[in-house]
């Protein structure tokens, strides 16, 4: 099969879950197209489909014929208040014509002024009403705009045309106040990508050159002035600066950059100018593949959005079949005056209208997502937002989560014939090839000090215990005391020495082989400052901490209670960690695994939810996790589980607030004490905007340090 076309379009007008599921169905119904996706809070349109049948005319034709327009995906948005904002003029225009009426009938009492009025009214504020309706009904679907042209007519036909020109322009502007509720969310969203700056200064034989950022390639050295955004990926190979990250990592403080250190796109250079090579193309980019993750995390539907969409499915044909049974049923049974419970009939019809209900949740989830991200924090969709109010108990790695990760090799001692740069070459040569923490402090200090290490050959890893090496005519291992003891090596003469620096909160890795012992490593991190305010943060809200660690007993100890852990294992193999996450959420509910996204890929994604953390510029562990922290800070924890706990109770509210608003107006609706133009002024003008005001309260806090 051909590799088909994917077309991507941006929708406009597209503003509720009706439309989105309209567009889907017509588009679908395409000879060729093989899949389609639309994100109504997002305005996106995404087709696949054969290359030699659909175009992308053919689907902007659609849309049009279903009263949406269409630009590019690359295209901005456009002001809402903007005069090409045909709804705005529109629903201005209505307002005008309806207040004239008014006046015309309740202060001069003069039909010949209000009727042209009212009449005008529905006209203009009707149009666009109408002519979605009519879409709708060719595609067989009865959404919104179909009922309330029913409403609309039945009105007219009972004479009352101030409750016709009401309907129409108290509609238009629900729908206005909703697109422009709903823009606001997509704008949080392509502020994202704003970061990026639109061109890039590069360095071509010895002279600046101005070109497209998506011009920029892979080697390409690029020249960053003081005050201008880094325009992609790379490492500073000249100059240096101090940057601010906040775009990509959600932290403010500025971080030095000099040379060999990375750099993001997006980021804001301080006063320094920088000479960045260039290490990935924009696409590639931190900035990009944030914004793409957070469209994408749509799709991934919140167990609450999924109850809405099925609730949905049968509140409407039961309301709309209420109201028909209204309209007629009183009459015929006993004989009721038709006028009158026609009138209620419609009235219930307008009440059928889901909007608010439908838009209870994902407007809070995009818009919490999108907050997120701009604290540095991106969720993979809406089921690990909702989910992370349901952690009981957080697992912690402790090397490079709890601790900084940045170990250093505190001491060499060496044994019995041999110096301290003995055994830091052969240590060095041993651990060159392993990208494990230790090896790296190993290495670090092998440089400091100058040491040449040698080139082996068979080099082999143990997982979680260490590494070993062929040197010339001799095997060579580096790792834990444990590991020498499980190749037969006697580590007796050196227990009491060993047993010290353990003691003393370091992790000691032997060097030697199955002859002779040449000495040992001591290597320390020390925990990040703000962990145990963490950890303290996460008892208080009633969720228990543990901490799973390959380090030895007294290591693991002296951490744990320096951070106040009281539960913790050592010595764990990747294994023992799958079997711990198995064991504690049997133990507590739902548990959430944090690690670095790498070396404990298997227990995050066994783990409810998997968060990686200090994860920008790391394309594998971004990719991995259910929620990635792009910063090294781990306070954003806190925050994403404050900002889940918070989203949880907006959506909560929202769906109450939905459907008890619904539930009073239909019961009201029987004795006559609901309006046509009160059903939609409280039932879907206002419910709707209550939903997407409380909704964006989300961003708001997400933006918001707690």
């Amino acid at each position: 099969m051909d590799e088909p076309r994917r077309m991507t379009f941006g929708v406009e007008g597209m503003d509720c879950i009706e439309c989105a599921r309209k567009i889907e169905k017509a588009v679908l119904s395409l000879d060729g197209v093989r899949q389609v996706r639309v994100s109504y809070t997002l305005g996106k349109l995404q087709v696949e489909a054969d290359r030699d049948k659909v175009a992308e005319d053919d689907v902007r034709g659609v849309l049009k014929r279903l009263g949406y327009g269409s630009r590019s995906e690359e295209a901005p948005l456009e002001d809402f208040f903007s005069g090409s904002n045909r709804r705005l003029l529109i629903t201005i225009a209505s307002g005008v014509l309806l207040f004239l009426g008014a006046v015309g009938e309740f202060i001069l009492h003069e039909p010949l002024l209000y009727l042209p009025a009212y009449g005008a009214a529905i006209a203009v504020g009707g149009s666009y009403i109408a002519f979605r309706g009519v879409a709708s009904l060719r595609q067989r679907y009865l959404d919104m705009n179909v009922l309330m042209i029913i409403a609309v007519i039945g009105a007219i036909l009972i004479r009352s045309y101030e409750e016709a020109a009401s309907i129409v322009f108290l509609f238009s502007l629900a729908e206005l106040l909703e697109s422009f509720s709903v823009a606001r969310t997509r704008r949080s969203i392509s502020e994202l990508m704003d970061f990026a700056p639109r061109t890039a200064r590069l360095l071509r034989e010895g002279k600046e050159e101005s070109v497209d950022v998506t011009d920029v390639r892979v080697g390409d050295v690029a020249v960053v002035r003081p005050g201008e955004r880094i325009p992609v990926d790379g490492e500073v190979i000249g100059g240096e600066s101090m940057v601010e990250e906040s775009a990509v990592t959600g932290e403010s403080a500025p971080v030095a950059k000099a040379a060999g250190d990375a750099v993001f796109g997006g980021t804001l250079n301080g006063s320094g100018t920088l000479d960045v090579r260039v290490t990935k193309h924009f696409e590639d980019n931190v900035i990009t593949k944030i914004v793409r993750l957070v469209e994408e995390a749509e799709a991934a539907k919140a167990p609450s959005e999924r109850f809405v969409d099925r609730f949905a499915r049968f509140y409407t044909p039961v309301v709309i079949t209420l109201a028909v049974a209204t309209m007629f049923l009183p009459t015929i049974l006993f004989g009721q005056p038709l006028e009158g419970w026609f009138y209620r009939g419609l009235v219930l019809l307008v009440i059928s209208c889901p909007c608010a209900l439908v838009l209870s949740t994902p407007v809070s989830v995009v818009s919490a997502i999108s907050g997120g991200a701009r604290r540095g924090v991106l969720f993979k969709g809406g089921l690990y937002l909702e989910r992370m109010n349901d952690v009981r108990v957080v697992a912690f790695d402790k090397t490079g989560t709890l601790t900084t990760g940045r170990t250093v090799v505190e001491d060499i001692v060496p044994f019995d014939g041999y110096s301290a740069r003995d055994v830091l070459k052969v240590a060095a040569s041993a651990e060159n090839r392993s990208e494990h923490h230790l090896a790296r402090a190993v290495m670090e200090r092998a440089r400091s000090e100058d040491v040449l290490f040698e080139e082996g050959t068979s080099f082999q890893a143990f997982a979680g215990k260490g590494v070993g090496i062929q040197i010339l005519d001799r095997i060579v291992y580096a790792g834990s005391p444990q590991f020498f003891c499980e190749r037969g090596i006697d580590l007796s003469e050196w227990d009491e020495l060993i047993e010290s620096r353990t003691a003393a909160g370091a992790t000691v890795v032997l060097v030697g082989g199955e002859e002779e012992m040449m000495g040992m490593l001591t290597i320390r991190d020390t925990p990040r400052p703000e962990a145990r305010e963490v950890v303290e943060g996460l008892k208080d809200m009633g969720i228990a901490v543990v901490m799973l660690t390959g380090d030895a007993a007294p290591v693991a100890e002296k951490v744990a209670k320096e951070l106040g852990i009281d539960d913790y294992r050592a010595g764990m193999l990747p294994e023992d960690k799958l079997a711990a996450v198995d064991e504690y959420r049997k133990r507590y509910g739902t548990l959430l695994m944090v690690g670095d996204g790498i070396n404990d890929a298997p227990a995050l994604a066994k783990a409810d939810i998997g968060m990686a953390m200090g994860v920008a510029g790391t394309d594998v562990a971004l990719e991995a996790a259910d929620v990635a922290l792009m910063g090294d800070d781990l306070r954003s924890l806190l925050f994403s589980v404050r900002l889940g706990r918070t989203a949880r109770r907006v959506i909560k509210q929202n769906i109450a607030t939905s459907l008890l608003v619904k539930l009073a107006l239909t019961i009201l609706v029987f004795p006559g004490a609901v309006t046509l133009w009160m059903a939609i002024l409280v039932g879907d003008l206002g419910v709707s905007l209550a939903v997407i005001l409380n909704a964006l309260r989300l961003n708001r806090r997400a933006v918001t340090r707690t």
